[in-house]
């Protein structure tokens, strides 16, 4: 399986190369601007692993600075 991809990128480079412009076409347009956040748990006993998905969002942080009464995070 692995070398068939090997062989195939091999003619399209070989394809792509010399007088002609680009035969074969590039992909842009790329949909997702987020990725969504996974937590992987560990388990201490039998050192299971399970992943539970959140939503979506460009940033996370795990146990960043609590904000108190009357403060700013700023």
């Amino acid at each position: 399986e692995h070398q068939i991809g090997i062989k195939n990128a091999v003619e399209i480079c070989l394809k792509k190369s010399g007088y002609g412009g680009q035969t074969k076409l590039v992909f842009h347009k790329k949909a997702k601007t987020t990725k969504k956040i996974v937590l992987r748990l560990q388990c201490q006993g039998c050192k299971h692993v399970s992943q539970h998905p959140i939503k979506r969002c460009k940033h996370f942080e795990i146990g960043g600075d609590k904000k108190g009464k009357g403060t700013s995070l700023f």
